[in-house]
């Protein structure tokens, strides 16, 4: 009779309480560090329809941008850790920072990673009408005309003018733009003469020119163009794109967000975009990006101690 009387109690507690809820029941912010137009909000936009359709809710583009992605990262960071609230970013507002900003509102470990999906041509452009065509052609110019204009967008992408005017004796000025489409702006008006570019160049082949490549590797869109590294600075720095969640996000949740990454590396609309703009895709799991981030956090502190930079 008792055991009898404990199962009912059971049932009856059972059928009172909630089912727990399978993620996603409700609409997700896919949150892009930039403003519209640029690569990274590009990319967002088409991994937001494939997620759509592979999670069955809307996935909802929303772009805050500043400081290269870290406005929104330390938004991102006070977040619940639910999945609702996601953000596609270049992996070195993450992983370069520390090595330039003495005070960083976020850290490695604020976060957790759900995978990677491309990574970027990172490189040194300029004007197709630039009286220059390579590197070696831009450092004489710089040494007739000092002060040519470099157009950055953050702190980081002006840390390659800085090594670059350092290395060669040459006066290389600033000109802070606003994100991608500002750096397209200072080129395109021919405002400025060189400029740090994520790979939206190559969306302008005939108004833009590679100079250098600023990754490890030459770039899968311009592979006769030589790495910084080839050219005697060795400060070629990658980049991919991660897919990143609060810390504490459940396993479950960020194992679905790997997947819908899987699912976007074989998608053709996707793919599309990321040709687009040379953008190599180049899918990495939630373990692996996991690592990738630690490595290269580390290898960028290294290089940045070595060419002297202080984190200010």
């Amino acid at each position: 009779m008792l055991k009898t009387l404990k199962m009912a109690a059971l049932v009856a507690l059972t059928a009172a309480s909630p089912a727990l809820a399978e993620w996603p029941e409700r609409p997700i912010s896919l949150i892009i560090g930039f403003g519209p137009g640029g690569q990274s909000d590009l990319l967002g936009r088409a991994l937001a329809s494939v997620m759509s359709e592979d999670l069955g809710v809307p996935v909802n583009v929303v772009n805050r941008p500043g400081a290269a992605g870290g406005v929104a990262l330390a938004g991102l960071r006070a977040m619940p850790a639910d999945g609702y609230s996601i953000m596609l970013n270049p992996s070195q507002t993450i992983t370069l920072s520390p090595a330039l900003l003495a005070q960083v509102p976020f850290s490695i470990d604020d976060f957790a990673y759900a995978g990677m999906l491309t990574s970027f041509d990172i490189a040194l452009v300029a004007p197709t009408s630039a009286p220059f065509d390579d590197y070696a052609g831009m450092v004489a110019y710089a040494r007739e005309h000092p002060g040519i204009l470099y157009a950055a967008l953050s702190a980081t992408t002006r840390v390659f003018a800085t090594e670059i005017a350092r290395a060669n004796d040459i006066d290389i000025e600033i000109l802070p733009v606003d994100g991608g489409p500002g750096m397209v702006n200072a080129i395109l008006g021919e405002q400025a003469m060189l400029a740090y570019s994520g790979g939206v160049h190559h969306r302008y082949p005939e108004q833009m020119k590679v100079i250098a490549a600023l990754t490890t590797e030459r770039n899968a869109g311009s592979p006769d163009v030589p790495t910084i590294g080839e050219l005697g600075l060795p400060i070629g720095m990658d980049m991919q794109t991660v897919l990143i969640a609060p810390a504490g996000t459940p396993d479950d949740v960020i194992a679905r967000l790997e997947g819908t990454l899987a699912a976007a590396a074989e998608s053709p609309s996707f793919r599309e975009v990321a040709d687009s703009m040379s953008a190599v895709v180049q899918f990495h799991t939630a373990a692996e990006a996991t690592d990738i981030m630690h490595a290269q956090l580390q290898s960028n502190l290294a290089i940045m101690q070595a060419a002297g930079v202080q984190p200010q």
